[in-house]
Parts: structure tokens; sequence; C-alpha cells
């Protein structure tokens, strides 16, 4: 068999992956030719052969294979420390891309010191990706002032990385402001990711809504609820417009404006919504999704209210 030289393997793989996105095996396959086919060509130790390692980890990651794709992201990145040095862009691309591996694996603690050292290296794209993750992770074990000092960090680097005024600016205020204690500040972030939105993604973008949503369920929890309606209503509109009725996200946003009317007294408007959701939900996830168990909660809780208030008369 004529061994094929590793840059005509590598576009095959893109190819396939374009035309053939539902064969993961086939796709597999081209990844490791084209890496066996560098290392014949280069040897086991060039950075090309790093490049190859690393995108069939990625791919194997992307295929829920994190296990697999762990030793073929550590040899990418020892390449390429050997090769670059520890402060180069790259190296921090790679031990991003081995963090994540790590994480999925359930490795929390050396994904969590892997994103560090990716954090503080000179590509600002990749510090902003990986402070979201610790910001993320400082979140969830409920250190929100930490989490809110991580995700101003990152809004930094992303600003740094992508200018002041990207689409991915605003993913990061709004990971701020969910952090934020401060009800008022978190305020004035929401708005300005929402402006940036607006202008540069327009007004009936999808993740226009998602910042309206946000906002709207923060007006809700202060008290403004006129104006968290209308938020909520928009948010809703745009995204069963732009995704159509039975999207999960359109779920979500149904459930938010539950709340709000729910708020308002306006019971039996809210039930309809929250039936919405939980119709959306079980058809997208299944019966067992803790999306439809919150989706049911909220059913049986408005729904007792209802009832106690009609006994009441």
């Amino acid at each position: 068999m004529v061994q094929l030289a590793a840059w005509l393997l590598f576009p095959a793989a893109v190819w396939a992956q374009a035309h053939h996105p539902a064969d993961p095996a086939a796709l597999e396959s081209l990844y490791r030719q084209a890496l066996a086919a560098r290392e014949a060509e280069l040897g086991p130790e060039h950075p090309r052969v790093a490049r190859s390692a690393s995108d069939l980890g990625l791919f194997l990651k992307a295929q829920g294979q994190a296990a697999a794709a762990e030793p073929l992201l550590r040899r990418a990145l020892a390449i390429d420390e050997k090769s670059l040095g520890d402060a180069h862009g790259l190296v921090a691309a790679d031990r991003e891309n081995l963090a994540a591996a790590l994480d999925q694996a359930g490795r929390a603690e050396e994904a969590a010191a892997l994103f560090e050292r990716a954090a503080e290296g000179p590509d600002r794209a990749v510090a902003a990706r990986s402070f979201a993750r610790l910001a993320s992770r400082a979140e969830g074990r409920g250190g929100r002032e930490a989490a809110a000092k991580l995700y101003r960090r990152a809004l930094e680097a992303e600003e740094t990385a992508s200018g002041k005024d990207h689409p991915r600016v605003a993913v990061r205020l709004n990971d701020l402001a969910l952090a934020l204690s401060d009800a008022r500040e978190a305020d004035r972030v929401f708005r300005r990711a929402l402006r940036m939105q607006e202008t540069v993604l327009g007004p009936h973008h999808p993740e226009t809504a998602v910042t309206l949503n946000n906002l709207g369920s923060l007006l809700l929890a202060v008290g403004q609820i006129a104006e968290a309606e209308r938020l909520a209503r928009r948010a809703l509109g745009i995204l069963e417009d732009k995704l159509g009725p039975q999207h999960p996200r359109v779920a979500t946003a149904s459930s938010n404006l539950a709340d709000v009317l729910r708020a308002k007294g306006d019971l039996a408007g809210a039930r309809r919504l929250y039936q919405q959701s939980l119709a959306i939900d079980e058809k997208a996830y299944g019966p067992d999704h803790p999306e439809v168990a919150a989706d049911r909660k909220n059913l049986a809780s408005v729904t007792e209210e209802i009832q106690r208030r009609a006994g009441r008369k």
C-alpha cells in the first residue's frame, strides 16, 4: 500500500468532516492516518506532528472520549514545550486543550492547574476562555466573589483579544453580571452587553434575547416587574421567531416570562407558560432530564397556588 503524505491526508480529514459529519469512525481513521504519515515523514518530535496529535485528540474529546484524547493532547503539549518554549501562545493553547479533556474526564484539580497556566500565557483569547472556566468552577463551588474576580479577568483578556465591541465580549459581560452580588452593577453590565449585541448582532438575534432574559430576571428579582415583563416578552418573541416554537431556548424564555406573570399575580398565564416549557423540554430531553424536573416543579407549585386561592373564595 502506498503511504500518503500527511499534507494530503489532513485535507482529506477536513473534507470528510465537512461532508460526512455523522461518520466519526471514518474521521478518526483519517486523523490517525495523518498522524502516522507525519511521524513517518518528519519524525516523532516535529511541531507538525504535535498539530496532528492535537487534531486527533480534540476530535476524540469532541466525541466524548476524553481518556483517549488525553495522551495525544499531552504529547502535543510536550512537543510544543520543547520546540517553542514554555511561554509560547501555542503552548498555552495546548494547556487549555488538555485541561478541557481532563475536566471532561472528571479530573477537576489537574484541569484547574492547567487552566491557570494557560490563563497566564500570552494568548489573550486562550486566557479569556481559561479564566472563564476557572470562574465557572469557583461559582459551582459557591465562591461567587472569587468567580466574579475571575470573570473580570476573562472580560479584560477578551477585550484585548477581540476588541471592546466584539460579541464574545458580550458573553463575558453576561457571565460577570450573573456572578455579581451588587444588583446595580449587574444591571449596568447587562445593559452594556445588550447595547453591544443590539448594535453588532442586531435587536432580533438569539444572543440578544439571552441577555434580555438575563436582565429581565434581574429586574424581577429587584421588583421592577413591568420592565421585566417587557424584556421577557421581547426575548420570547425573538427566540420563537428565530429558533422555532419547539426549541429548548424557547422553553427557558417561556419559564422566565411565567416567573414574571406569577409575580404580578397572573397565575393562569404563568401556568400556561410553564406547561409550554414542560412540553418543549420533555420532547427535547426526555422525561428524566433536570430541566424537565424543574419545569414540573414550577407547574406543580403554581397549580397548587391557584387551587389555594380558589379554595379561599
